[in-house]
């Protein structure tokens, strides 16, 4: 390598040092979150700035332990329980939100305690058909764990030994009430 190569690289080096020692001082300045140039250009990301941030708030995930007049109770998936306010402006996904039950599996978008949006969690599963009888049947996934299915909401109901792909939402913890049903290929 000649001098005058090594003098180049020598200078792009440093060049790429104070460059970088730049970004990290500027990522060390805002220590609340990522630089203001990062959030720019990514925004909604979670725990970054932006557009899709702006409502602020968090996810509760869990199961309806009840609901009464302005109040919604939530078994958080850690089994605490949470009680948030809800009033007119709350918003059930498709529904009322009278119309939720115990045990029903729920996402809630939550700010300073207040139930903003509400929206049931559907579960989605793939599996080999068993057991049916009538509206009810069990669902073999691959990983062998059995799913109790409720085949009231389908209309064309599927055969022992069917693959098949399910949407639903989960009705008492564990049973899927089946809302699509599709045939997969053996």
């Amino acid at each position: 390598m000649s001098k005058k190569s090594a003098w180049a690289g020598a200078i792009v080096a440093a060049a790429g040092l104070t460059v970088g020692g730049i970004a990290v001082a500027t990522a060390a300045d805002n220590s609340s979150g990522p630089p203001a140039a990062f959030a720019e250009r990514h925004p909604g990301k979670p725990g970054h700035p932006g557009k899709a941030n702006q409502k602020g708030g968090t996810l509760v995930v869990g199961r309806v332990k009840s609901v009464e007049s302005g109040k919604l109770n939530i078994i958080k998936d850690d089994g605490s329980e949470v009680s948030l306010t809800t009033d007119g402006s709350t918003k059930l996904r498709g529904g009322d939100l009278n119309g939720l039950k115990a045990e029903q599996r729920v996402t809630v978008r939550v700010k300073d305690g207040k139930a903003l949006n509400v929206a049931l969690a559907k579960a989605h599963e793939q599996g080999t058909i068993k057991d049916v009888n009538g509206n009810n049947a069990t669902l073999v996934q691959v990983d062998g764990l059995q799913t109790p299915l409720d085949l009231s909401g389908v209309n064309e109901k599927p055969k022992n030994g069917d693959l098949v792909a399910v949407t639903g939402t989960v009705s008492d913890g564990k049973t899927v009430k089946v809302e699509q049903l599709r045939q997969l290929p053996k």
